[in-house]
Protein backbone atom coordinates (compact mmCIF):
# COMPACT_ATOMS: atom_id res chain seq x y z
CA UNK A 1 0.00 0.00 0.00
CA UNK A 2 1.39 3.43 -0.93
CA UNK A 3 2.26 5.97 1.83
CA UNK A 4 -0.54 8.24 0.53
CA UNK A 5 -3.16 5.50 0.91
CA UNK A 6 -1.85 4.65 4.38
CA UNK A 7 -2.18 8.32 5.39
CA UNK A 8 -5.75 8.55 4.07
CA UNK A 9 -6.75 5.32 5.82
CA UNK A 10 -5.23 6.55 9.06
CA UNK A 11 -7.12 9.83 8.87
CA UNK A 12 -10.40 8.01 8.22
CA UNK A 13 -9.84 5.83 11.27
CA UNK A 14 -9.20 8.92 13.41
CA UNK A 15 -12.46 10.67 12.44
CA UNK A 16 -14.69 8.74 14.92
CA UNK A 17 -12.16 9.37 17.68
CA UNK A 18 -12.09 13.12 16.99
CA UNK A 19 -15.90 13.20 16.88
CA UNK A 20 -16.12 11.37 20.20
CA UNK A 21 -13.64 13.73 21.84
CA UNK A 22 -15.47 16.73 20.39
CA UNK A 23 -18.82 15.64 21.81
CA UNK A 24 -17.34 14.53 25.13
CA UNK A 25 -15.11 17.59 25.40
CA UNK A 26 -12.45 15.47 27.12
CA UNK A 27 -14.90 14.97 29.98
CA UNK A 28 -16.72 18.29 29.61
CA UNK A 29 -19.27 18.96 26.90
CA UNK A 30 -18.31 22.29 25.27
CA UNK A 31 -20.88 21.95 22.47
CA UNK A 32 -24.11 23.50 23.72
CA UNK A 33 -27.41 24.04 21.92
CA UNK A 34 -29.20 27.32 21.41
CA UNK A 35 -32.47 28.14 23.11
CA UNK A 36 -34.62 29.77 20.49
CA UNK A 37 -36.47 33.06 20.83
CA UNK A 38 -40.21 33.54 20.16
CA UNK A 39 -39.70 35.34 16.85
CA UNK A 40 -39.54 33.03 13.83
CA UNK A 41 -38.95 34.10 10.22
CA UNK A 42 -42.22 33.25 8.45
CA UNK A 43 -40.48 32.45 5.15
CA UNK A 44 -37.78 30.09 6.45
CA UNK A 45 -39.39 28.92 9.73
CA UNK A 46 -35.99 29.51 11.33
CA UNK A 47 -35.48 31.52 14.52
CA UNK A 48 -34.58 35.20 14.42
CA UNK A 49 -31.66 35.25 16.83
CA UNK A 50 -31.48 38.24 19.15
CA UNK A 51 -28.86 39.03 21.76
CA UNK A 52 -29.63 40.17 25.27
CA UNK A 53 -33.17 38.77 25.32
CA UNK A 54 -33.90 36.27 28.10
CA UNK A 55 -37.44 35.36 26.96
CA UNK A 56 -37.24 31.88 25.46
CA UNK A 57 -39.64 30.16 23.10
CA UNK A 58 -41.63 27.71 25.19
CA UNK A 59 -44.27 25.27 23.96
CA UNK A 60 -47.58 25.93 25.76
CA UNK A 61 -49.69 23.20 27.30
CA UNK A 62 -52.06 21.21 25.11
CA UNK A 63 -54.61 18.44 25.45
CA UNK A 64 -55.06 15.96 22.60
CA UNK A 65 -55.77 12.26 22.06
CA UNK A 66 -53.22 9.64 21.00
CA UNK A 67 -53.45 6.71 18.59
CA UNK A 68 -54.35 4.61 21.64
CA UNK A 69 -57.28 6.87 22.55
CA UNK A 70 -55.44 8.24 25.60
CA UNK A 71 -55.33 11.89 26.64
CA UNK A 72 -51.89 13.47 26.16
CA UNK A 73 -50.74 16.80 27.62
CA UNK A 74 -47.38 18.44 28.24
CA UNK A 75 -47.42 16.69 31.63
CA UNK A 76 -47.31 13.35 29.77
CA UNK A 77 -43.91 14.44 28.44
CA UNK A 78 -42.45 15.64 31.73
CA UNK A 79 -38.76 14.78 32.14
CA UNK A 80 -38.55 13.95 28.44
CA UNK A 81 -36.79 15.44 25.45
CA UNK A 82 -39.05 15.17 22.41
CA UNK A 83 -39.12 15.73 18.67
CA UNK A 84 -42.35 17.14 17.22
CA UNK A 85 -43.74 17.46 13.71
CA UNK A 86 -47.02 18.15 11.89
CA UNK A 87 -48.44 15.81 9.24
CA UNK A 88 -51.62 14.14 7.97
CA UNK A 89 -52.16 10.47 7.26
CA UNK A 90 -53.38 10.78 3.67
CA UNK A 91 -50.38 12.90 2.63
CA UNK A 92 -48.49 10.98 -0.04
CA UNK A 93 -45.27 12.95 -0.39
CA UNK A 94 -43.72 15.19 2.25
CA UNK A 95 -45.32 13.42 5.22
CA UNK A 96 -43.93 10.06 4.17
CA UNK A 97 -40.46 11.56 3.92
CA UNK A 98 -40.83 13.15 7.36
CA UNK A 99 -42.18 9.95 8.88
CA UNK A 100 -39.26 7.99 7.42
CA UNK A 101 -36.85 10.43 9.07
CA UNK A 102 -38.78 10.23 12.35
CA UNK A 103 -38.27 6.46 12.16
CA UNK A 104 -34.52 7.10 12.07
CA UNK A 105 -34.74 9.22 15.22
CA UNK A 106 -36.92 6.58 16.84
CA UNK A 107 -34.39 3.86 16.06
CA UNK A 108 -31.46 5.95 17.28
CA UNK A 109 -33.06 6.37 20.72
CA UNK A 110 -35.24 3.28 20.90
CA UNK A 111 -33.69 2.21 24.19
CA UNK A 112 -33.67 5.64 25.80
CA UNK A 113 -36.94 6.35 27.66
CA UNK A 114 -36.07 10.05 27.97
CA UNK A 115 -36.59 10.63 24.22
CA UNK A 116 -40.10 10.74 22.73
CA UNK A 117 -41.58 11.63 19.34
CA UNK A 118 -44.82 13.56 18.87
CA UNK A 119 -46.64 13.82 15.52
CA UNK A 120 -49.66 16.14 15.38
CA UNK A 121 -52.20 15.76 12.60
CA UNK A 122 -53.37 18.83 10.70
CA UNK A 123 -56.37 16.85 9.38
CA UNK A 124 -58.23 15.84 12.54
CA UNK A 125 -61.57 15.48 10.71
CA UNK A 126 -60.23 12.44 8.84
CA UNK A 127 -57.36 11.40 11.12
CA UNK A 128 -59.36 9.65 13.82
CA UNK A 129 -57.80 7.58 16.59
CA UNK A 130 -58.27 4.45 14.45
CA UNK A 131 -56.63 6.07 11.40
CA UNK A 132 -53.68 7.26 13.47
CA UNK A 133 -53.29 3.81 14.99
CA UNK A 134 -53.07 2.24 11.53
CA UNK A 135 -50.62 4.92 10.44
CA UNK A 136 -48.47 4.31 13.53
CA UNK A 137 -48.45 0.59 12.83
CA UNK A 138 -47.17 1.26 9.29
CA UNK A 139 -44.05 2.75 10.87
CA UNK A 140 -43.87 0.21 13.71
CA UNK A 141 -44.28 3.02 16.23
CA UNK A 142 -44.48 2.03 19.88
CA UNK A 143 -47.21 4.15 21.50
CA UNK A 144 -45.05 4.48 24.62
CA UNK A 145 -42.34 6.13 22.50
CA UNK A 146 -44.00 7.79 19.49
CA UNK A 147 -47.31 9.61 19.93
CA UNK A 148 -49.66 10.48 17.05
CA UNK A 149 -52.11 13.11 18.25
CA UNK A 150 -55.50 14.38 17.08
CA UNK A 151 -58.06 16.76 18.51
CA UNK A 152 -59.70 20.11 17.80
CA UNK A 153 -58.54 21.57 14.48
CA UNK A 154 -58.52 25.07 15.96
CA UNK A 155 -56.39 23.98 18.91
CA UNK A 156 -53.98 22.02 16.71
CA UNK A 157 -53.48 24.94 14.33
CA UNK A 158 -53.11 27.42 17.21
CA UNK A 159 -50.45 25.23 18.81
CA UNK A 160 -48.56 24.96 15.51
CA UNK A 161 -48.74 28.64 14.66
CA UNK A 162 -48.43 30.25 18.09
CA UNK A 163 -46.62 27.54 20.05
CA UNK A 164 -44.18 25.91 17.65
CA UNK A 165 -44.23 28.93 15.29
CA UNK A 166 -44.67 26.79 12.17
CA UNK A 167 -47.23 26.64 9.38
CA UNK A 168 -50.43 24.59 9.70
CA UNK A 169 -53.61 25.40 7.79
CA UNK A 170 -56.14 24.00 5.34
CA UNK A 171 -55.30 24.78 1.73
CA UNK A 172 -57.97 26.60 -0.31
CA UNK A 173 -59.98 24.49 -2.75
CA UNK A 174 -62.67 21.83 -2.79
CA UNK A 175 -60.28 18.86 -2.42
CA UNK A 176 -59.09 18.49 1.18
CA UNK A 177 -55.42 19.42 1.33
CA UNK A 178 -53.26 21.02 3.95
CA UNK A 179 -50.32 23.36 4.23
CA UNK A 180 -47.99 22.34 7.02
CA UNK A 181 -44.40 22.68 8.06
CA UNK A 182 -41.72 20.21 6.98
CA UNK A 183 -39.72 20.93 10.13
CA UNK A 184 -38.82 18.60 12.97
CA UNK A 185 -38.60 20.50 16.25
CA UNK A 186 -36.46 19.51 19.22
CA UNK A 187 -37.99 20.39 22.60
CA UNK A 188 -36.06 20.05 25.87
CA UNK A 189 -37.25 18.99 29.32
CA UNK A 190 -38.17 22.60 30.12
CA UNK A 191 -40.48 22.68 27.03
CA UNK A 192 -38.13 25.10 25.24
CA UNK A 193 -37.35 24.77 21.53
CA UNK A 194 -33.69 23.80 21.13
CA UNK A 195 -33.45 22.95 17.44
CA UNK A 196 -35.31 23.22 14.13
CA UNK A 197 -34.50 20.78 11.31
CA UNK A 198 -35.60 19.96 7.76
CA UNK A 199 -37.63 16.78 8.20
CA UNK A 200 -37.09 15.74 4.58
CA UNK A 201 -33.30 16.08 4.65
CA UNK A 202 -31.34 13.11 6.01
CA UNK A 203 -28.23 15.20 6.70
CA UNK A 204 -30.21 17.69 8.77
CA UNK A 205 -31.77 14.79 10.67
CA UNK A 206 -28.24 13.48 11.29
CA UNK A 207 -27.62 16.83 12.99
CA UNK A 208 -30.83 16.42 14.99
CA UNK A 209 -29.72 12.99 16.24
CA UNK A 210 -26.33 14.40 17.21
CA UNK A 211 -27.88 17.35 19.02
CA UNK A 212 -30.28 15.14 20.96
CA UNK A 213 -27.21 13.22 22.14
CA UNK A 214 -25.54 16.49 23.14
CA UNK A 215 -28.65 17.64 24.99
CA UNK A 216 -28.94 14.37 26.90
CA UNK A 217 -25.26 14.56 27.80
CA UNK A 218 -25.75 18.07 29.19
CA UNK A 219 -28.46 16.75 31.51
CA UNK A 220 -26.16 13.96 32.67
CA UNK A 221 -23.41 16.48 33.40
CA UNK A 222 -25.77 18.67 35.42
CA UNK A 223 -26.88 15.71 37.50
CA UNK A 224 -23.32 14.98 38.65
Amino acid sequence: MSPKKVLILGLLLLVPIFLFLFLKGFGTNHYSLQTYYPEIDSTTELPVVKSGDTVFQKIPDFRFVSQEGKTVTQATLNNNVYVANFFFASCQDVCKKMSAQMVRVNEAFRNNPQVKLVSYTVDPERDSVAVLKRYAEMYQADAAKWLFLTGSKKELYTLAQNGYKVAAMQAPGSVPDFIHSEKLILVDKGKHVRGIYDGTNSQDVDRLITEITVLLHSYQQNEK
